[in-house]
């Protein structure tokens, strides 16, 4: 080779039916989205994923489903019981339409045969 250096980093291929398009696509959006290269991203995606896997943790990411913060739930308990209040409001209301319907309709029958 002539005035061609050639590349000595090291490589990796991988091959499988799971490196789709679309996953080639994800890999080059969330590498771009980071400032990386794709190589960049997938070596330190895959070395952190390994790291999880050799301590013992597969499973855990905390940036997957954090455990929400006392706040957080505090304010869903809140907006829950909001929610119930509401809701017990909205069926009195309902009850209240239906009586008066009710009572229209037993109107319109008075008027009509007499009685009741």
């Amino acid at each position: 080779m002539t005035g061609a250096k050639r590349d000595t980093r090291p490589t990796l291929t991988l091959k499988g039916d799971d490196f789709t398009p679309e996953f080639r696509s994800l890999l080059n959006k969330a590498a771009k989205k980071a400032g990386k290269t794709q190589a960049e991203f997938a070596a330190e995606a895959l070395a952190a994923a390994a790291r999880r896997v050799l301590s013992g943790n597969p499973d855990h990411n905390p940036t997957d489903n954090p455990a929400p913060a006392p706040a957080v739930l505090a304010q869903i308990e809140d907006t829950q019981k909001r929610q119930a209040e509401t809701d017990a409001k909205l069926a009195a209301l309902a009850d209240q339409v239906r009586a008066l319907t009710e009572m229209q309709r037993r109107g319109l029958w008075s008027r009509l045969f007499g009685g009741r």
